[in-house]
């Protein structure tokens, strides 16, 4: 039998009186639970901020993305083949993204024309982020565009108006005399017939265009800027893509998800850390609780200290006493803390309790995501830094008495 863990328990579960130690063991017990359903409750919402964005990104952005990395843009036959004896690939899309200068009715946008074939639905559900109109395969013509909701704001498409004509203008490279404006760009007239919408700076970004008609405006029969791969499972994009990179030419670029939206996802992360670190303080002015009442429970038991002294125990064994006690109160509070920062975040997530507020947000409610690795690694930490507390203050209180 475990003598200490025995006689702290007898402490902690103790009921024949209630006095100051009682209510200071109680109060840092509380402590501890608001600092974890704190930091669960942040986690959880921050969780479902990060879902929500990348939710947003992922929608326009392929598992794996190829690239030159000796130019624009390349002959996509060589690549092709290679993706198509790969498996595990679900489908793929060749993509010419070009800047241009878009004009409607005296207004004036830049911004980028991409080209896309007819996989280019499938890969992306783009069905689902169609606002107005319809998609370009539904029209025989080549002159059709998806315009996105942010350019179709700034050129005042309305839906009255959704059917007119676009000018777009490309800078002619082939051109020799650049000086000569009816020289120095090529353009061409396009039918806008839907907008899409996925989040602000896509949407302000593209217009979607059949690739054909990218490539007749470049004078480039066969060339794309990217080729974009959906596959079966996520779970695979790493290896894949390793696969990729072992069976094409140093000359490709190839990437995935993470690598395509590399800024945002280190910001992300960033944001992470820094939201665990000020809420560790929280769990960390909580430790003083833990110490003031460990304290006061050393002073409270000076006399049955001396007693287990008398009993042959070592200094060793009556330390572990009162940091089995301590931790038993440190473990009952972030418990109790997991458990009702649970239920809370589960009925967030359910029924979107607590509101955005005034204004135009994606959604009404806060977003939750509760994730289990986040839990358990919010109980490990609050354990180690209670296990540290009571350990120093045991040590030190002990010495002295």
């Amino acid at each position: 039998m475990n003598t200490p863990f025995y006689i702290a328990r007898k402490y902690f579960f103790s009921s024949k009186k209630i006095n100051y130690v009682h209510i200071l063991s109680l109060v840092s017990q509380f402590g501890i639970a608001i600092g974890t359903i704190a930091l669960v409750l942040v986690m959880s919402v921050f969780n479902g901020f990060e879902n929500l964005v990348l939710d947003m990104y992922n929608v326009f952005d392929p598992h794996i993305k190829v690239t030159s990395n000796e130019g624009k843009n390349f002959d996509s036959d060589e690549v092709n083949k290679v993706i198509g004896d790969i498996d595990g690939v679900a489908n793929f899309s060749s993509v010419l993204e070009e800047k241009i200068l878009v004009e409607y009715n005296s207004k004036q946008y830049i911004a980028v024309l991409k080209g896309v074939d007819e996989n280019y639905r499938e890969l992306t559900n783009f069905d689902s982020l169609i606002v107005d109109g319809g998609y370009i395969d539904d029209f025989k013509s080549n002159n059709v565009a998806m315009v996105g909701r942010g350019i179709a704001y700034y050129l005042s498409m309305h839906i009255g108006s959704v059917f007119d004509n676009l000018r777009v203008y490309l800078p002619n490279r082939d051109s020799k005399n650049l000086f000569k404006l009816e020289k120095a760009f090529t353009s061409s007239s396009i039918s806008p017939v839907g907008v899409f919408g996925v989040q602000q700076e896509i949407d302000s970004k593209y217009i979607i265009v059949p690739l054909n008609f990218v490539q007749d405006l470049i004078n480039r029969d066969k060339y794309v800027s990217a080729i974009e791969i959906k596959l079966k499972s996520s779970d695979s994009m790493i290896n894949i893509q390793n696969i990729l990179k072992e069976k094409l030419d140093s000359k490709y670029l190839i990437q995935n998800r993470f690598e395509q939206q590399e800024f945002l996802y280190k910001i992300l992360n960033t944001e992470r850390l820094v939201v665990v670190i000020i809420l560790l303080f929280i769990v960390l002015i909580a430790s003083f609780n833990i110490i003031s009442s460990l304290i006061i429970l050393i002073i409270d038991k000076k006399k049955d200290i001396e007693s287990l002294f008398n009993f042959g125990f070592e200094n060793h064994s009556i330390k572990k006493v009162f940091i089995y006690k301590s931790m038993l109160g440190v473990f009952a509070g972030s418990f109790s803390g997991i458990i009702i920062g649970f239920i809370l975040a589960y009925l967030q997530q359910e029924f979107g309790l607590i509101k955005m507020g005034v204004g135009s947000f994606v959604i009404d409610a806060y977003p939750v995501s509760i994730r289990l690795n986040d839990i358990i690694i919010i109980q490990l930490i609050v354990l180690l830094i209670g296990l540290l507390a009571s350990w120093f203050t045991s040590r030190l209180m002990l010495n002295r008495v």
